[in-house]
């Protein structure tokens, strides 16, 4: 137990070290900065139009699972950055969030809860354009990614808050530059 905090410990003050949510960064990524996918990088395509990368987590974070960056389709501006841990049970999972979660309550004390139909357990992180939030997920019987053979995962996010004005900017570009790609076939 007490191993497991100090790992806990340590993998949260690294990432924190990495950026600052109260600047839209997390996990070495910035909300609205242009993403440069290196040569050969293949997104998949998400239900809201973005596109998803994953990034080599090991050359950014060590102790980090899979990092996943939502980017618009044209212009590559990132709006959503995904860092995820895989466990082999659910309780060492729900420990694992829990932790973390308290941990950025405790670095962002000045973020406000904020309840919301799609985070059920704990309420999300919420200050001014950007919010942090966790979720923890079991392996669906078909996915079409999940990085690990371990059968839970923990998400936690930054991603604009959505009734933030940046959220609805990011959300009509994607809209627009489909459109735009859809014109062009």
């Amino acid at each position: 137990m007490t191993r497991n905090l100090l790992f806990i410990s340590l993998l949260f003050f690294a990432a924190s070290a990495l950026a600052d949510a109260n600047d839209g960064e997390y996990l070495g990524f910035k909300l609205g900065d242009r993403y440069s996918a290196p040569p050969g990088a293949v997104a998949r395509s998400h239900i809201t139009g973005a596109l998803v990368y994953v990034v080599d987590a090991h050359k950014r974070h060590q102790h980090i699972g899979s990092l996943s960056i939502y980017v618009s389709p044209k212009s590559s501006i990132i709006g959503s950055v995904f860092g995820e841990w895989y466990f082999t049970n659910e309780r060492s999972a729900q420990d694992f969030m829990d932790r973390y979660m308290d941990n950025l309550e405790k670095q962002y004390s000045h973020w406000k809860h904020k309840r919301s139909r799609w985070h059920r357990k704990r309420a999300p992180l919420t200050n001014g354009d950007y919010q942090l939030w966790t979720d923890l997920e079991q392996k669906p019987p078909i996915v079409d990614h999940w990085p690990s053979s371990k059968k839970f995962r923990v998400s936690v996010a930054l991603v604009f808050a959505p009734e933030s004005a940046e959220r609805s900017e990011w959300m009509a570009t994607i809209k627009n530059e489909l459109n735009d790609l859809q014109a062009r076939r």
